[in-house]
């Protein structure tokens, strides 16, 4: 029997919903070629451990010419209580993992719902490497700060 994780979401928003049918697109089977950036951001509340927040900016366009039905981009965020008495670490961990392919899920049905009635018919976004990308978005954040600090 499978365990549940400490994890609830609490409150799930939308920050912004944008899309819009690419004119040129001609629907073919297995043609759709999509580019996806992925800004995430995840924040914990200062005086109380148990609070967590991720924010996912998924952009979405044709990676060439009419290659997809739309582009577009979906902001939403995900507020989130660990339910258990765990180490930072732990917490953090579980509400990246988790809790980002929680709200994921959550955006890719809101854009599959909102194109369901649009030109080109239900746009599912593909599946995104969470893990890979909070780790890029922290190496890139590192980076930056490193390179603010030897500018002072």
């Amino acid at each position: 029997m499978a365990t549940t994780a400490p994890l609830r979401l609490d409150v799930f928003l939308i920050d912004r919903l944008e899309v819009v049918a690419v004119a040129g697109f001609r629907r073919k089977r297995g043609d759709i070629d999509v580019d996806i950036d992925v800004q995430p951001q995840y924040l914990r509340k200062i005086d109380d451990d148990r609070h967590h927040q991720i924010v996912l900016d998924v952009r979405f366009k044709p990676a060439k010419a009419n290659s997809a039905p739309y582009k577009g981009r979906i902001v939403g965020r995900g507020l989130f209580t660990i339910t258990e008495s765990l180490d930072e670490a732990d917490a953090a961990r579980y509400v990246l993992h988790n809790g980002s392919a929680i709200l994921l899920g959550l955006l890719r049905a809101q854009v599959a719902q909102t194109t369901a009635l649009a030109r080109w018919g239900q746009f599912l976004i593909p599946p995104i490497n969470l893990v890979d990308t909070f780790a890029k978005a922290a190496a890139s954040s590192e980076d930056a700060s490193k390179h603010a600090g030897g500018q002072q």
